[in-house]
């Protein structure tokens, strides 16, 4: 589901935590081609019987965060990494990724990444008219834009805090073609291949 849209004019694409300290930098960059680009979210709807409502309930979860490149689908997936971030260090199931500890992530400019955080702390943190402009009804919550250089900055949801993998999914060529944060973990009922009670619906 296409909810918004990010303006990437340098073609360098944060990835970051915008709580953090904005004189680190964002956690990872991803070179893109300069432009507009479409932000989505992956819906999946969840049935269920639950005993406290006493019959059937239907939900539904946003499971991921992308932002689409261009039109050609990923054939393959690498995680994204960081300055300092070695590959040869994971253990078994470990990640690299960006960290929030207020539970919210970023796509953003990289190329305006310090004005852009500070009008994120301007709006969110101190309430200030004119900093940025709210996101309704998508786990995407805020957008601010760099006037002089056109570059935006889009925060959307996390399920908590903690470090989120980032995702580049790569067309056959070799070009990059989406960018995907999993902001929630698939429903068993999906994760184990069962369609009972339980559809997917695509970003």
């Amino acid at each position: 589901m296409a909810t918004a849209t990010l303006n990437v004019p340098s073609g360098l694409l944060a990835i970051s935590g915008p709580d953090n300290d904005f004189d680190e930098g964002p956690a990872v960059t991803v070179a893109v081609p300069p432009g507009e680009y479409v932000l989505e979210e992956a819906l999946v709807r969840v049935g269920y019987d639950c005993e406290w409502s006493q019959g059937w309930v239907t939900r539904t979860d946003t499971t991921a965060v992308r932002l689409r490149v261009g039109e050609t689908l990923a054939t393959s997936w690498e995680m994204a990494l960081g300055p300092d971030d070695d590959p040869r260090l994971l253990g078994e199931n470990e990640i690299f990724g960006f960290s929030t500890d207020g539970a919210t992530g970023c796509f953003a400019d990289a190329g305006a990444w310090e004005p852009l955080h500070r009008l994120f702390e301007r709006h969110l943190v101190h309430g200030e008219p004119g900093a940025g402009e709210d996101i309704s009804d998508s786990m995407y919550l805020l957008r601010t834009r760099d006037e002089a250089s056109g570059g935006e900055l889009v925060a959307f949801a996390t399920t908590g805090d903690g470090t989120y993998p980032v995702w580049v999914g790569r067309s056959a060529d070799g070009n990059v073609a989406e960018v995907v944060v999993l902001v929630e973990g698939m429903p068993t009922v999906l994760q184990n291949g069962s369609a009972d009670g339980a559809e997917a619906s695509p970003a």
